[in-house]
């Protein structure tokens, strides 16, 4: 398996419909991605299609602290 690159805009709209299957479903990938050894890579892309990488989840610890950052919003 190799790193998992989550595009925090994708989370944004996923929240702002309240769509927390979907949501569910990129976190779920992102915690074997964890689990499995690999990193989860936080990206913002840009409407230039270019995107800004602010942030890398390399732990179960810190990655659980981002599913309760992301579904606080829910």
């Amino acid at each position: 398996m190799e790193d998992y690159t989550i595009a925090v805009n994708k989370i944004e709209e996923l929240q702002t419909i309240k769509d927390v299957q979907g949501i569910e479903a990129i976190l779920e990938r992102a915690r074997r991605t964890i689990i499995g050894g690999n990193n989860v890579i936080l990206v913002r892309k840009k409407a230039d299609g270019g995107q800004d990488v602010f942030d890398t989840i390399t732990n179960e610890t810190d990655f659980d602290r981002y599913r309760e950052q992301v579904m606080r919003y829910l």
